[in-house]
């Protein structure tokens, strides 16, 4: 492992909104991690519920956590961006306020982003856990791009779960996202971070998705998109064709990657077609 006078820090976000059920657990995990050194930025934006005397009541007792308020609900993308500009470390967590992890995942996901210096997140192996705590029969999915060229990566994400968006995060290298407030915007971000590096699975590590809410189809997906809480459908657009944006970001993120003027054009035809088939055949993973 890395040498305890080395090790760089980690940034830990938790943008949070009504978590009283389960920030307790979330805060134990993290703080309960065998990687010490950390910085764990929670903003709630303005929770109506327990979730700010729990928060407080934790930062009070270990001061690596830093505790923020929103005077109002400024939605979840606001809130996310405002804990990522808090942060200070050489590499960043975004951590949901309903989720758990093993205590080693911290440690082994920085100790091989330190070892390959071309990666860009690392992420352990996902599983869906129900409100009591307990593995439920859901698939999830993972998977390491080292050994690809960039098209590799690029169709790997595209295809692939968006888990790794929960990693362990190259702070200089995770993208500017105050302006993607669209639906499947994860993926966005995960390709754009795909075409700049590897994605690595910390197979001895794991990371628990909690189900904190009924399953939702396609429509109430976007439907609660459209809610005070998210706010990322918020214009009449944006309500009628919710996916507008995604091919055209993702686009953008292809013809800005730094690969070949080949690879660009050769990902952009292969993309046209099967962005046209993974949102036709039911394939909606991604959006969260």
């Amino acid at each position: 492992m890395i040498s305890e006078e080395i090790l760089p820090l980690v940034s830990v976000v938790v943008p949070i909104y009504n978590e009283e059920k389960y920030i307790r657990e979330t805060l134990e995990s993290i703080t309960n991690q065998d990687y010490k050194k950390l910085e764990i930025i929670v903003s709630d934006n303005y929770s109506s519920d327990q979730t700010p005397i729990i928060c407080r009541e934790f930062s009070q007792k270990d001061t690596r956590i830093f505790y923020y308020r929103q005077p109002e609900n400024t939605g979840a993308l606001s809130n996310h961006v405002f804990a990522i500009n808090k942060t200070t470390g050489k590499y960043l967590m975004i951590a949901s306020g309903h989720d758990k992890w093993s205590e080693n995942l911290i440690s082994e996901c920085v100790y091989l982003l330190e070892r390959y210096n071309k990666s860009t997140v690392a992420y352990g192996t996902p599983a869906w856990i129900g409100e009591n705590g307990k593995l439920l029969p859901k698939l999830t999915g993972w998977y390491d791009t080292r050994g690809l060229n960039p098209v590799g990566r690029f169709f790997m994400v595209f295809w692939g779960s968006m888990n790794p968006i929960l990693g362990i995060h190259r702070r200089d290298t995770f993208p500017d996202i105050q302006d993607y407030n669209f639906a499947g915007s994860d993926l966005v971000i995960l390709a754009e971070l795909a075409l700049n590096g590897d994605f690595i699975h910390a197979t001895r590590a794991t990371f628990q998705r909690r189900q904190n809410r009924p399953a939702e189809n396609y429509r109430e997906k976007l439907n609660r998109y459209k809610s005070e809480e998210v706010r990322i459908a918020t214009t009449l657009f944006s309500k009628l064709c919710p996916l507008a944006k995604l091919p055209i970001q993702i686009t953008k993120v292809v013809f800005k990657a730094p690969i070949t003027f080949r690879q660009k054009i050769f990902i952009f035809f292969i993309l046209i077609p099967s962005f046209v088939a993974r949102y036709f055949t039911g394939k909606e993973d991604h959006v969260k």
